[in-house]
């Protein structure tokens, strides 16, 4: 492990107070700083690049920004507002961000090394490859000579961050503390996570390709439909994890104990003949739940199985294995299919209508004329159910003239997918991605696409 051995340098949450003054900064002092940092930026006379080593800018604004490159080292920024601030190649070793907002901040390429995040707000903020690594403090005592201020190193504390939809591929994350954080939806790619205490964190929806996870605490985490795709894992704790759903393509557990982990249920372990239950739920279906019984195959594999045509309206089929499954024209109406793993499944002219989908991963999947739209809510004049497709994962996914109506794809990442001749009528898009999205002749009047990424380059003709 590398370790800073940077000159000065209490650490202002862990060491104490009285070791080290930091001048308290007005609002008014921050501004004339940062507009000379500007200036700086510029190349212009007079610019001057922001030092603000040991300062208290505790509570301060620095929202929107531009503070490439300046220098914040050992400062306390307790609950300051850097809300879509520019911190990128910027000095932040060893800061105190406890209770801060840096949602939709730029961090990349910063180095954060044993600095506190506790419950910093990191919301959709871009670390790449940043550095969060511990550093080893020093300060200079009443001689001038270099002290550590702490023989155990000071690791970087990002407890209870919020850090959803964050940008952290390629971050340096070794040793981190981070307890309790909610990374879902963050882009973890090739993240050294190595000896780092994950427990009880949630990483729903994550993409964590190519993590090293090496003697990692990964206690009580929660990985629903997450991309582990060619992680590593060796000696790492996963008592209590949860994998159902997961993606766990190339990931090899060897070297790992994970027999008190969770993972989706093998078809043996199922109770009852399974054709027995699809017929029980098909008299279930048909006589409105007078006879029969629904069928829950919640938390099963059931990859590359055949359900062509199949009546399934209203099963509990969530976080299920459907990979290269066949559902070609079968009725999955109002059936919650949330979190299960579809990649590659077939399900043109499938009836979804009013289905929960909700962080599906249907990549790769062919919904070539599948119906989508509203179902009309019974007793509810005028009501309807629409189906979800919130957060789902639909790369290169095929929705050739599918009906599409009032569809909620909110966050949904459709790059690639082809929505062709589709009906996105009244569909909401807002926040999805759209980059390289086929949208040509698509129907898209009253369609919300607020926030929707790539849409100049999604086909529209």
């Amino acid at each position: 492990m590398t370790t800073a051995n940077i000159e000065l340098y209490s650490n202002p949450y862990r060491s104490d107070p009285r070791a080290v003054q930091r001048t308290r900064l007005t609002q008014q002092e921050l501004d004339e700083i940062m507009a000379l940092h500007g200036r700086f930026l510029k190349q212009d006379s007079g610019g001057k690049r922001a030092s603000l080593k040991l300062t208290n800018l505790s509570y301060l604004d620095f929202s929107g920004r531009d503070l490439r490159g300046a220098d914040f080292t050992g400062s306390e920024l307790k609950g300051a507002r850097m809300i879509r601030t520019n911190l990128h190649s910027a000095n932040m070793f060893a800061v105190d961000l406890r209770d801060a907002d840096l949602s939709n901040a730029i961090l990349d390429q910063v180095d954060l090394r044993g600095s506190s995040m506790r419950c910093t707000n990191l919301t959709h903020a871009s670390l790449i490859e940043a550095d969060l690594r511990a550093g080893r403090l020093y300060n200079r005592d009443s001689y001038g000579e270099l002290k550590v201020v702490r023989q155990k190193q000071s690791v970087t504390d990002l407890a209870a961050a919020i850090l959803t939809g964050s940008d952290l591929s390629h971050a340096k994350m070794g040793d981190a503390l981070i307890i309790e954080t909610d990374l879902t939806d963050a882009k973890m790619s090739g993240v050294n996570l190595a000896r780092a205490d994950m427990t009880a964190s949630i990483l729903t929806g994550a993409n964590m390709e190519n993590c090293d996870l090496s003697d990692a605490n990964m206690t009580n985490v929660v990985l629903h439909g997450a991309v582990l795709t060619g992680a590593r894992f060796d000696q790492t704790n996963l008592t209590g994890a949860d994998l159902v759903c997961a993606i766990l393509d190339g990931v090899d557990f060897s070297k790992t104990d994970i027999s008190h982990a969770s993972f989706p249920k093998s078809l043996d372990d199922l109770e009852g003949d399974l054709t027995q239950m699809l017929k029980n739920h098909h008299l279930w279906v048909t006589s409105k739940g007078e006879i029969g019984t629904r069928a829950v195959l919640s938390r099963y594999v059931l990859s590359e199985k055949d359900f062509a045509s199949v009546n399934l309206s209203m099963a509990n089929l969530s976080y299920r294995n459907f990979r290269g499954c066949h559902f070609e024209r079968a009725h999955l109406i109002m059936a919650d299919l949330s979190y299960c793993d579809l990649r590659d499944a077939n399900l043109s002219y499938t009836d979804l209508r009013g289905a929960g989908l909700t962080r599906a991963n249907l990549t790769g999947a062919n919904l070539t004329g599948a119906r989508l739209g509203p179902v009309p809510m019974e007793g509810a004049l005028g009501r309807e159910w629409t189906t979800n497709l919130q957060f789902s994962r639909l790369n290169s996914a095929r929705f050739l003239g599918a009906d599409l109506v009032g569809v909620n794809f909110t966050g949904a990442d459709l790059t690639d997918a082809s929505l062709k001749g589709s009906n996105l009528s009244r569909a909401v898009l807002t926040d999805s991605l759209l980059d390289g999205t086929d949208l040509r002749e698509a129907d898209l009047s009253g369609a919300d696409l607020r926030g929707a990424v790539g849409l100049r380059r999604g086909g529209i003709t």
